[in-house]
């Protein structure tokens, strides 16, 4: 293929068109979609038949590198005029409005108004400074037909009709404040699969009911700040994360206890605790229901860890001894510890308090911020005697550690006796970026 002077497309063979001026309309929206909006434009000088494509395109993305490029006017300014040229539907929208001053929001409503007559199903309104004003959602948002809905820092007051997105089936919601009427405080979500909570407020009144749900994530929250009474009627749930500040024990009794919810979930497979959480389990609070509660359990996920604490240690104990299908197991550590040096009993670990079955389908272990304490060896020394199936034990290692402490502590693990021969011990530094969630 060869361009004139005019820019015109040259044929190739004969009177046949190239391959790319040929290509369906959703190709070239699909091409569109991996490349920033202002390429997305340009495109239209390669062809005339691609002139006004960019314009039609369903899927228009003005994020926070976007929007940070220029100014704030000039950055309504570019919105509004796309917008307004564009024809046809938009099916998905995405804006950063961090850098837009809270006294031009009304600008922001009128995008919302001219994206309600467009077909939107899919709505992420960005707004992440901590310092900005959050933005209220205008009352015609609520009669969308969404099917996805990301928030943050947004007011969310319904009108006294809404009931809820009927067709929604993703919802993830950060720093979001609730302002509900009584009569609007049940929400009805028929579609719903996914939901996130994040450091919401405003939840004590709301009940949402979503009988397909099966992922349910509330960080910052807590069980006492959401009536999570409708959710034990999730029977398809199966991955449920719960992180919170500290809770106490009293308070926790007299609005629901974790073990109620689990039981209410036979088919949870993936389990998210922070640490205040998971000292429930070690203190006789529902601790005897936990055989039926975690035998379908796969993954655990446990923030926050702390093995200065001999309460999370028997209960770290207790869950793996009640969970014979687990597989995997990642432990985000506290950034925080203690001097490492707690007297730990070796019968915490080989005792008959700690089980002495074998954990005949672990597979996976992965500690994020290891510090290699007396209590992280033992426990490690106990995973590698008792795993037969144990393929990968990944042990990142917090930056505080230095090189010769690291040598010595990757000696010791050499020498721990292990129940699988596949087992590989991965000893690395820890990073962000490195301590992602494993999925099985």
């Amino acid at each position: 293929m060869a361009m004139t002077d005019s820019n015109n497309v040259l044929a190739v063979g004969g009177d046949k068109l190239d391959r790319l001026t040929d290509l369906p309309i959703n190709v070239i929206h699909q091409i569109q979609d991996h490349i920033s909006i202002e390429d997305a434009a340009r495109m239209s000088a390669l062809s005339r038949t691609w002139r006004y494509i960019w314009a039609s395109n369903p899927k228009l993305v003005f994020d926070a590198k976007f929007c940070t490029k220029r100014t704030p006017s000039n950055t309504i300014d570019i919105i509004s005029t796309i917008l307004f040229q564009h024809h046809g539907s938009v099916k998905t929208f995405l804006m950063d409005i961090s850098v837009i001053h809270p006294s031009q929001h009304l600008v922001v409503d009128r995008w919302m108004l001219f994206l309600s007559r467009n077909g939107l199903v899919d709505l992420s309104i960005q707004n992440q400074d901590s310092g900005n004003a959050p933005y209220k959602l205008p009352s015609y948002v609520y009669g969308l037909e969404l099917e996805r809905l990301v928030l943050w820092n947004c007011i969310f007051r319904p009108p006294c009709s809404f009931r809820g997105f009927h067709r929604l089936k993703r919802l993830r919601l950060t720093r979001v404040d609730f302002k509900l009427d009584v009569a609007i405080s049940s929400l009805w979500m028929p579609s719903l699969e996914i939901l996130h909570f994040t450091y919401c407020s405003g939840l004590r009144f709301l009940s949402i009911y979503a009988p397909k749900l099966h992922r349910l994530y509330l960080y910052g929250c807590g069980t006492h700040a959401l009536n999570m009474g409708p959710f034990m009627d999730c029977g398809k749930l199966k991955i449920f994360g719960i992180s919170s500040q500290e809770v106490s024990l009293n308070r926790q009794d007299k609005a629901m206890k974790l073990t109620d919810l689990l039981s209410s979930w036979p088919n949870l497979s993936h389990l998210i605790l922070c640490r205040y959480f998971v000292k429930l389990f070690a203190s006789g609070t529902g601790a005897e229901s936990l055989p039926m509660l975690l035998t379908r359990l796969r993954c655990l996920y446990l923030w926050d860890y702390d093995f200065d604490s001999k309460d999370q240690i028997f209960a770290l104990l207790s869950i793996l001894r009640n969970s014979p299908n687990l597989k995997v197991l990642q432990l985000f550590m506290s950034g925080q510890r203690k001097n490492g040096n707690m007297e730990v009993d070796v019968n915490y670990f080989e005792g008959p308090d700690s089980g002495t079955q074998r954990l005949n389908s672990f597979q996976t272990l992965q500690m994020n911020r290891f510090y290699g304490s007396r209590a992280e060896l033992l426990f490690i020394r106990f995973i590698l005697a008792s795993a037969p199936l144990l393929q990968k034990a990944i042990l990142l290692v917090d930056t505080s550690i230095n090189e010769s402490q690291s040598l010595k502590i990757s000696k010791e693990l050499m020498r721990f006796p292990r129940a699988s021969p596949k087992s590989e011990i991965i000893f690395e530094q820890w990073s962000r970026e490195r301590a992602s969630m494993v999925v099985a």
